[in-house]
């Protein structure tokens, strides 16, 4: 074994792990009595991602909003009445620890997700409900632990059994897991790697499952290291489908990620978008995502997403694991908080 495969094989062993990481983290029993009128997901990178998936399961079943934040500061509506789920896989994500800290001024209850660093310590020091998480994983690929442990939270939180679907299709889960590592052309992961190998991709789903198309682009620019772009339907049918029909696009290809299951008022429209897309000779790629109900689907599809990024990087002969603008821009940031430097405004 050379030592460029070493990166992508650790990316595949990770990948491989969501299933059991899902299982672990739905069999761990969570101990929360939470009162509450909405949640706050407080996170970035997959940790945030975890929480978009989780809402968006939650669509359907909650009877109170629960909204994913990835800004420093809050917004004026959390109160005593919030209920928090604060998530860094490091424990010390900067713009997630200002979260927390903005969180404890304001006394509503919080539950803290993390693998160790200061938010630990943080969430020790004020008693705050606290779940770990095994170190040593990419943070990206741990979105099964992240999901589980949210989702349970989310029904106590919300009266919901987002938890219970989940487990209902793990063996469902298990077996396209297998389907995704094979080696021949019935690997929709490969046929897809292969169709946008030197392509810009522009996912489009359905606008409740967006986290999915989140994702993909978050695995697509990490592992992958290539761009990509998305939309949601039906919102594309109002203005951006006009300009797909008019731009130059070479280098673009959409990508659909259409479910074999969704609401009856959805009846016809994406079959439309397509038409139109052929009408005007707009080349692009539908996957049909299959599944008896909407979680089964929507974990499909994102499992379907990080085998796409692990095989696109293996096509492009990259290394998957390192980030180093990530880093970089790490360093600046605390280079910058420490000097005090101010933002810089060009001239228009």
């Amino acid at each position: 074994m050379n030592d460029e495969e070493n990166p992508l094989k650790e990316l595949l062993r990770q990948i491989n792990r969501f299933v059991d990481d899902l299982e672990h983290s739905l069999n761990d029993r969570i101990r929360l009595d939470v009162d509450c009128d909405n949640v706050i997901l407080c996170g970035m990178g997959g940790s945030a991602i975890s929480g978009d998936v989780v809402a968006d399961l939650c669509v359907e079943v909650s009877d109170i909003p629960i909204e994913v934040l990835r800004y420093p500061s809050l917004p004026g509506w959390v109160s005593k009445r919030t209920f928090a789920v604060v998530a860094s896989y490091s424990g010390n994500t900067h713009e997630t620890l200002n979260m927390y800290r903005e969180i404890a001024g304001t006394g509503c209850p919080v539950a803290v997700i993390c693998s160790g660093g200061e938010i630990e310590r943080i969430a020790k020091e004020r008693g705050d409900y606290l779940v770990k998480v095994p170190p040593g994983i990419q943070p990206r690929q741990s979105v099964g632990f992240m999901i589980g442990y949210i989702s349970k939270m989310m029904d106590l939180a919300a009266g919901t059994d987002v938890a219970g679907m989940i487990r209902d299709t793990l063996p469902l889960l298990r077996e396209y897991n297998e389907l995704l590592n094979e080696d021949d052309g019935n690997n929709p992961a490969i046929i897809i790697s292969e169709a946008i190998h030197g392509k810009i991709p522009v996912i489009c789903i359905d606008a409740p499952a967006s986290s999915v198309a989140m994702r993909w682009r978050s695995q697509l620019a990490e592992n992958s290291k290539i761009s990509s772009f998305s939309w949601t339907m039906p919102e594309f049918n109002h203005n951006e489908i006009v300009g797909w029909t008019e731009t130059p696009r070479e280098e673009l290809l959409p990508i659909l990620l259409m479910p074999n299951v969704h609401p009856e008022c959805m009846n016809g429209i994406p079959e439309s978008t397509n038409a139109t897309l052929e009408k005007n000779g707009v080349p692009f790629y539908q996957v049909t995502m299959d599944g008896r109900n909407r979680t089964e689907y929507f974990l499909k599809a994102l499992m379907l997403g990080d085998h796409v990024s692990y095989r696109l990087a293996k096509l492009r002969g990259v290394n998957p694991i390192e980030v180093k603008p990530i880093v970089s821009l790490k360093k600046e940031m605390e280079n910058n908080m420490k000097t005090g430097v101010k933002q810089r405004v060009p001239d228009l």
